[in-house]
């Protein structure tokens, strides 16, 4: 009877460990991404976006509340930290002037990791603006 219960044990055990493990396989990280939004109005996702309109969070979808970059490139795209350059489209002139773009502070919302907050330096005119980003698209 022992043999039994034992061999029994032995054959549960077999199963159990060859079994595939693929849901306790740790998920692949798609690491920080920052929330555009597109020519639709609608928000969505980006990492390393080449071009991007951030909108200041809490606030109507308005031009007033868009910063709208071209020609991204990111020197840095790191877990924590964002920092790249690009032109800024403005709304009434054919100029781009450039823009430095920097993101930070990194939460975790509707299950995705998202930059918070920018900032946008104007080399031009020597001044720059910070503001809070859409968290969720």
């Amino acid at each position: 009877m022992r043999v039994k219960c034992l061999l029994a044990v032995c054959c549960a055990l077999s199963l159990v460990l060859a079994a595939p493990v693929s849901n306790a396989a740790p998920a692949k990280r798609q690491g920080t991404k920052v929330v555009c939004v597109s020519k639709t109005s609608h928000r969505i996702y980006r990492k390393k976006p080449r071009h991007c309109t951030f909108h200041k969070h809490g606030e109507p979808m308005a031009e007033a509340f868009f910063v709208r970059t071209v020609h991204d490139h990111w020197h840095r795209w790191h877990r924590g930290r964002a920092r790249g350059k690009g032109r800024e489209v403005t709304s009434m002139g054919h100029k781009r002037p450039p823009v430095r773009i920097r993101l930070s502070h990194p939460v975790h919302r509707c299950g995705h990791r998202v930059f918070t907050k920018a900032h946008f330096f104007f080399p031009k005119v020597g001044r720059g603006s910070t503001m809070r980003l859409d968290a969720c698209a």
